[in-house]
């Protein structure tokens, strides 16, 4: 009897055994389906839960003491953001995968229409996004590979992003089939872009890292109102005066410097003269989100046309005016090339149509391979 059972507890042994070493020579799915023919790979998968992860962790409400490279803390934890048009409350792990599948349904609408399209990128797009690659690597290669993210996954991702750039020029550019008109990139510069000419006066010591103290902003706000009335002086009407912006730079920026103890060469100073289109995505950076308000914006609509001004931007003070763009000297031509207006007009509409077609497409995802690569796996730490 006792021979017996030790040969079924041989057997179940053994068994265990097959299955480990079965269990060894398994592998994780190199792809997790395909939406519209578009395969998935598993690492591209992966890339995009773990950018969608580093979103939601900055919406997430955590508990006290918890950081956003607590995982754990993080899935279980409150999210709200927008997602498309969207205002979406989520736990962190619900947030993650609604942030991943529009990633995934994007990427394949991009790759699909690129193919349909015929497009095709030139040498120095493809150079620039090994060196970008290459970068990226360098600088996170060890946490990629953590998380199950190779190289060439880093590569493909930032292909696709050419690739949808490639698509918005085949859609709306000079040649492509929904041309943008020069009278509406003229009708867009008028109504959503600012021309301004500007000296940047600094209000840190960039030699010592340290702020103006009270009494040495005032002697800068001083030299401010010096060179305000110097430009206003010297740059009468509408005309482009970019020589004399670059002049005042050169001369005033340096006393704002030597006002904190610092010290600029005139060659370094030219840096803070600029004469520029901002786009509302210029703009936006400038924008105060709880009331509203526009720190550059607002004080120059309450000025009159081409009246140099003092504004106060809190890193430094900056002397400006408001230019019409067509008076500068430039054509709607040259701000369109000079600026990419066609992305700051068309991206939007672009991403937009992306991200509704690839939700169109007929999706064919493992269900089993994504669980595989669950969000809880997700390593913030190597």
């Amino acid at each position: 009897m006792r021979s017996i059972k030790t040969k079924g507890f041989s057997l179940i042994l053994a068994g265990s055994m097959l299955l480990a070493l079965a269990g060894c020579n398994m592998s994780a799915p190199s792809t997790v389906g395909n939406i519209g023919g578009v395969e998935i790979p598993s690492g591209l998968y992966l890339l995009m839960q773990y950018n969608a992860y580093n979103t939601a962790a900055s919406n997430a409400t955590l508990p006290e003491g918890k950081k956003s490279s607590d995982v754990s803390a993080v899935l279980k934890a409150e999210c709200t953001g927008t997602i498309g048009d969207e205002e979406v409350t989520a736990t962190g792990a619900e947030y993650i995968q609604k942030l991943t599948d529009r990633s995934v349904e994007y990427y394949a609408a991009v790759e699909k229409t690129f193919a349909e399209l015929g497009g095709e990128l030139d040498a120095d797009t493809l150079d620039s996004v090994t060196t970008n690659a290459d970068s990226m690597w360098e600088s996170n290669g060890k946490l990629y590979e953590a998380n199950g993210i190779g190289r060439s996954t880093v590569e493909n991702y930032l292909l696709n992003a050419q690739k949808a750039k490639k698509i918005l020029e085949m859609t709306y550019g000079e040649n492509g089939t929904t041309p943008v008109t020069e009278s509406e990139y003229k009708n867009y510069i008028a109504d959503n872009c600012y021309y301004i000419e500007s000296v940047q006066l600094p209000l840190i010591n960039y030699t010592s890292y340290t702020a103006a103290t009270e009494e040495q902003k005032a002697a800068i706000e001083e030299i401010a109102e010096t060179c305000r009335k110097d430009l206003s002086e010297k740059t009468l009407g509408e005309g482009a005066a970019a020589s004399q912006v670059y002049t005042a730079a050169m001369t005033y920026a340096p006393q704002a410097m030597q006002a904190m103890g610092g010290t600029m060469e005139s060659s370094q100073a030219v840096y803070y003269g600029a004469s520029q289109l901002f786009t509302p995505s210029a703009l936006s950076g400038y924008a105060n989100s709880e009331d509203g308000t526009n720190k550059l914006t607002d004080p120059l609509d309450a000025a009159q046309p081409g009246e140099w001004i003092t504004i106060d931007l809190g890193s430094s003070i900056l002397v400006a005016r408001r230019l019409d763009p067509l008076s500068t000297g430039a054509s709607v031509s040259d701000l369109v090339k000079g600026y990419d207006l066609l992305t700051a007009m068309k991206s939007s509409d672009m991403q937009n149509e992306m991200y509704a077609a690839g939700a169109a497409l007929e999706h064919n995802l493992d269900a089993s391979a994504i669980k595989t690569y669950a969000a809880s796996k997700i390593k913030k730490n190597v």
